[in-house]
């Protein structure tokens, strides 16, 4: 049997405090980060203007976080003011300004967009057809390695290369959609979760 002296049972609870005082601390900062704009973007940090003059589009400021107790990854997206969720994104390392559809069923770029992704096409590529809002077009399909908006990073996602003559924006449609745990609007802001 082993005794303690009273100045032994004293000091153990002492020399745990620290340890509880720290678990504690770290067991609430991810709850305390969430609330504060500690880890959203300011405006400034991603939002761009579109080239587009008689748009009254703007890629919206995305607000990025990371819930460390769950270690999803969120992006938010404000709607514009037509109601569209625009925003920058990178395929293959370069940015893009995209155009969030859910209707759409794969990612659509054009030819131009898609040279400056490094995808070189010839005309054999476009073997395939799309419908568009503008009818039946000629459309190449590709794979880019990957494609990231924020923290969500998605690889080997599937596009349509369309003419340039046929699409002027990109659109952002399931083929990347579909590869993220969630996506919601909630208070006109697209949520998009991996």
């Amino acid at each position: 049997m082993i005794a303690l002296s009273i100045s032994d049972e004293v000091e153990m609870p002492v020399k745990i405090l620290p340890f509880v005082i720290l678990a504690l601390a770290l067991a609430f900062l991810p709850q305390y980060l969430e609330k504060s704009d500690l880890l959203s973007v300011q405006p400034g940090d991603v939002s761009n203007h579109t080239d587009d003059r008689n748009s009254q589009s703007v890629v919206a400021p995305v607000s990025k976080q990371s819930h460390y107790t769950s270690g999803k990854r969120e992006v938010r997206i404000k709607a514009d003011r037509s109601g569209h969720y625009i925003s920058s994104f990178k395929a293959n390392g370069r940015t893009v300004v995209g155009l969030i559809d859910t209707g759409a069923t794969y990612v659509a770029i054009n030819e131009s967009t898609a040279r400056s992704f490094g995808l070189h096409l010839s005309s054999a590529d476009f073997r395939h057809k799309a419908n568009t809002a503008n009818g039946v077009t000629p459309a190449a399909f590709a794979r880019l390695d990957a494609m990231e908006i924020g923290p969500i990073r998605v690889r080997n996602v599937d596009v349509f290369i369309l003419k340039d003559h046929s699409l002027s924006d990109t659109l952002i449609g399931m083929s990347f959609i579909s590869k993220l745990s969630s996506f919601r609007v909630e208070n006109s802001q697209l949520i998009l979760t991996q």
